[in-house]
């Protein structure tokens, strides 16, 4: 690779030609022992199959190339050189740094990038405008994106398999982690700080909400119900191995003792409004979801306080929201510095 010697204009000193490619020199390199020159793709390619100097066959490795002296730079800066398309018209003389730049968007180019005038608006190569159809280039480049999204559909389906079948398994190994809690107090302990830490987690990624009718609040959800409470703990990234244990918590038997009746509700109708809640993605029957997680409720009284969290389903009255204070406690902070008591 160099710059074509018949398209210079005047005299080339022989130190400017390159002895691979004959050339003159484009990115010269020479090296460091016997200072032969070359252009830096043609030596790099050489080196690749031998390491021995072309020109006097010494030893030559990547590691003996350096840049080309100044003098030589300052040679082939003063070269011209007569763009490649001259016979289609081009009459430019340019420096050799500007040579491959200009050869690119030179207008005699034939294979230069055109905007087609016909409608469709394609980039086609200057020389295939001519011939260039609009209807058939549209009908090939529509069959090929409907191509592109089959594929992707296939590969969307396949990994759905993939996540459904995770998913499986991750469920039953939440049901041997289970038996392993309830039988070991140790890992009882460790797995509910894991559980806090998780709830947490995933808690701080959901959006504050603002109850506004607490009388609109469903108590006990009907099976269907809590089979699109669970559509939407995994749609919006519950840890799963949690997600069995927020759908049981939607119902009212599973709520503090403040909550767990109508008129204990009532009693307490003064001290919800002071719920710190979360809005959960929308239910597909349009009711709204909110979550009430215990470290966004350290301030609540004990029997409103949820273990770790709760689940509240509501027929309206609930709307995103924006803190409009700190919200009590920080949460990550809290988790990371209490030790794990193992």
């Amino acid at each position: 690779m160099g710059y074509d010697l018949s398209c210079i204009v005047g005299h080339v000193d022989e130190e400017l030609i390159c002895p691979i490619c004959a050339d003159v020199l484009e990115d010269p390199v020479q090296a460091s022992g016997c200072e032969h020159a070359f252009c830096r793709a043609c030596i790099e390619k050489w080196l690749k199959q031998k390491h021995i100097c072309p020109v006097d066959r010494l030893e030559l490795s990547p590691s003996h190339l350096i840049g080309a002296s100044r003098l030589m730079r300052n040679m082939l800066a003063r070269l011209k050189i007569r763009c490649c398309f001259a016979e289609n018209g081009c009459s430019a003389l340019l420096p050799l740094d500007e040579f491959r730049a200009h050869v690119i968007a030179c207008e005699h180019n034939p294979k230069v990038v055109v905007v087609c005038t016909k409608g469709c608006g394609m980039k086609v190569p200057k020389d295939e405008l001519a011939s260039h159809n609009c209807v058939f280039e549209l009908r090939e480049m529509v069959q090929s994106q409907i191509n592109e999204i089959s594929e992707l559909k296939d590969m969307q389906t396949h990994q759905e398999m993939r996540i459904d079948v995770q998913r499986r398994e991750l469920e039953l190994l939440q049901y041997y982690i289970a038996a392993l809690r309830s039988t070991n107090p140790l890992i009882r302990n460790i797995g509910e700080q894991l559980d806090r830490y998780a709830v947490m987690q995933w808690g701080g990624s959901l959006p504050l909400a603002r109850v506004r009718t607490w009388g609109s609040l469903i108590s006990t959800p009907d099976s269907a119900m809590h089979m699109l409470v669970r559509e939407g703990l995994r749609a919006c990234g519950c840890p799963m191995h949690l997600v069995n244990l927020m759908v049981d918590r939607c119902h009212e038997d599973r709520w503090p003792s403040g909550l767990l009746t109508l008129d204990s509700r009532r009693e307490n109708a003064h001290r919800l409004v002071q719920y710190v809640t979360r809005m959960l993605p929308s239910l597909i029957t349009g009711k709204p979801c909110i979550v009430i997680l215990n470290g966004d409720n350290g301030h609540m009284p004990e029997n409103l306080r949820p273990t770790l969290a709760m689940i509240m389903i509501f027929v309206d009255g609930v709307d995103e929201s924006r803190p409009e204070y700190e919200l009590p406690g920080d949460f990550h902070s809290d988790i990371r510095n209490t030790p794990l008591n193992i």
